[in-house]
């Protein structure tokens, strides 16, 4: 798991969302969070305060299946730039 990883996690124990499995790729994150309609500023403010909003480009959240299930979800894809 990389410190971004380790980072998001962390972030997210301490809230109401439970998340998939957060991916990294290069540079690109994807945080699955398994709540549909979950609320984009609280995801935003999570994910600026685990990784620092300087690190943060691109952020984008939609709703989508998750987990490969009929589940929706949403999910929070980024840029991080450390």
């Amino acid at each position: 798991m990389t410190d971004v990883e380790t980072a998001i996690r962390e972030a997210f124990e301490h809230t109401d969302y439970d998340l998939g499995d957060v991916g990294v790729s290069r540079e690109r994150v994807r945080v699955p969070v398994l709540e549909g309609g979950a609320d984009p500023e609280a995801l935003r403010a999570i994910v600026e305060e685990a990784v620092g909003a300087d690190a943060v480009f691109g952020l984008t959240i939609t709703t989508e299946s998750v987990g490969g299930d009929d589940e929706i979800g949403t999910v929070v894809t980024f840029r991080h730039r450390p």
